[in-house]
């Protein structure tokens, strides 16, 4: 896969932050668990950023969809998150997370038009990520959203072989920096959604809540107050 100025304006990204931590290059490396040289040859872009990487940097506090694509963090109050996790067991908060999900697309549905082009790309993914057929993949997810049955069309999208998708898709391999930013080029969503970084359904639901009104957001927070009485 060849780099792009957008890949080398990551790279750049990369050096500034190493030098807003006030690191050298070695300390940096130390920091997301490389070799200097290692760290070295992907900041200079010699060498590719792989999605194992990418999860250090994360790790190491690096925000990385700033870094990767330039874009600031969502402003987010992560109000049904908050609520969610007060259900304890892992069990039930995952229970919850499908019925509030289910809730909360059957109101925004009927709503549609309200709702801003950003919201209604959420929307549709939470949509897709509630299928069987899709959760446990973005990627499956993207491609149900954007009517895309064949793997072939976005990995020829992404310049790297079928069979590299796959592994991807299928979350037997995560995506290197180069294959994240083409992914947002093409379809919008920010790379750390991808990388495994949280519970994607759960910052969905915390993005269009934000973006409901406010006697719907009431709505729905006393729907989940209720489900305390039962779950």
């Amino acid at each position: 896969m060849e780099y792009t100025d957008r890949y080398k304006a990551f790279c750049k990204r990369m050096s500034i932050y190493r030098k807003l931590m006030d690191y050298d290059q070695a300390k940096m490396a130390v920091r997301v668990g490389m070799t200097t040289p290692e760290y070295s040859n992907r900041e200079a872009g010699r060498s590719m950023v792989s999605g194992i990487d990418l999860r250090k940097f994360s790790d190491s506090g690096a925000d990385i969809d700033k870094m990767l694509v330039d874009v600031d963090e969502k402003p987010c109050r992560y109000e049904i998150s908050s609520e969610i996790e007060t259900f304890g067991e892992e069990s039930k908060k995952e229970y919850v997370r499908g019925v509030v999900s289910e809730h909360i697309l059957y109101m925004c549905e009927k709503k549609i038009a309200d709702f801003s082009d950003e919201t209604v790309k959420y929307i549709r993914l939470l949509k897709s990520i509630d299928k069987d057929s899709t959760k446990d993949s973005m990627l499956k997810c993207i491609r149900d959203v954007n009517g895309i049955t064949d793997q072939q069309v976005i990995s020829d999208n992404l310049g790297i072989s079928r069979f590299k998708y796959s592994k991807i898709e299928n979350n037997k391999e995560l995506p290197d920096a180069m294959v994240l930013i083409r992914l947002y080029d093409l379809y919008g969503y920010v790379p750390s959604m991808y990388l495994n970084l949280y519970d994607v359904r759960g910052r969905l639901l915390d993005y269009i809540f934000d973006s409901m009104s406010q006697k719907d957001q009431e709505i729905i927070m006393n729907f989940i107050n209720n489900l305390k009485e039962f779950v």
